[in-house]
């Protein structure tokens, strides 16, 4: 229904969120129903009361174009037969201390903890790019991130697609990804960076994967003061996400056709 996708305030009802009595009063075809039937309808019509999602519209005034390119460059790879590739790369972090997730506990007493130890909070950053037709994931391990690291990355990156004419880049607009430096040490190569709407990482597939990253490593791991065991364990993850492409694909829904939505969540 065209009415739940905004707020009762916009029909001048002093209310944030809809409800079936106020549904009935703004409705008039659904007066006449109990509250009980509004719901039956709103059941048959898969529409449900659920808990709302964290949401920013992004500012971006480009937002359109900037797909627009992206789309342009997949369908320059899709249809160049290995000479065109297309990654969308980020970077993501991960620490000694273990984030906090959800995990499984007895009910009523606290949950289960996440030990972080007694040393310094070590932190570690990964660049990753993943291939936007295979899935295929390039990635690098360091202590810093910054335009020297993301050149040999680039680097990295070329020798992995060693028959590319041209590489698209899709990433976000932190600025060190589009620094004249950075720019100038790529100039000369098949690297064509893209820029991936401002505040809209639902745009860039790869989230996904530091997503499930979190979700089966860094969430509550058990590491605690062993940082060498936690790199590795992470390492080895990434390996295996690299020597599988095609879960990765899959989880990541890469390939759908579908337009992203302009998101944060």
């Amino acid at each position: 229904m065209e009415v739940l996708r905004h707020a009762p305030r916009r029909d001048g009802l002093p209310f944030a969120r809809w409800t079936l009595a106020l549904l009935m009063v703004t409705v008039s075809w659904l007066a006449p129903l109990t509250p009980s039937g509004v719901h039956r309808r709103l059941t048959r019509w898969r529409l449900v009361y659920r808990r709302g999602q964290m949401h920013v519209h992004s500012p971006d005034p480009e937002y359109d174009a900037k797909l627009a390119a992206v789309r342009r460059a997949r369908a320059d790879a899709r249809a160049s037969g290995g000479r065109v590739v297309l990654a969308y790369l980020d970077e993501v972090s991960y620490y000694r201390r273990p984030s906090v997730g959800p995990a499984y506990a007895p009910v009523g007493g606290p949950g289960p903890p996440a030990e972080q130890g007694h040393r310094t909070n070590t932190r570690r950053r990964v660049v990753g790019a993943v291939n936007a037709l295979t899935g295929r994931l390039t990635h690098w391990s360091g202590r810093r991130a910054g335009v020297a690291e993301l050149v040999r990355f680039y680097a990295q990156l070329r020798a992995d697609y060693p028959d590319a004419e041209v590489m698209y880049v899709a990433q976000d607009n932190w600025p060190i990804h589009f620094l004249p430096a950075l720019l100038a040490a790529v100039a000369d190569t098949p690297i064509r960076p893209l820029r991936l709407p401002t505040d809209a990482p639902g745009t860039n597939p790869i989230e996904k994967v530091w997503r499930k990253l979190r979700q089966e490593v860094s969430h509550q791991h058990d590491f605690a003061d062993d940082w060498e065991g936690l790199t590795a364990a992470v390492d080895a993850w990434l390996d295996d996400a690299r020597a599988h492409p095609e879960p990765v694909r899959r989880d990541i829904g890469l390939g759908r056709r579908r337009r992203p939505p302009n998101t944060r969540r």
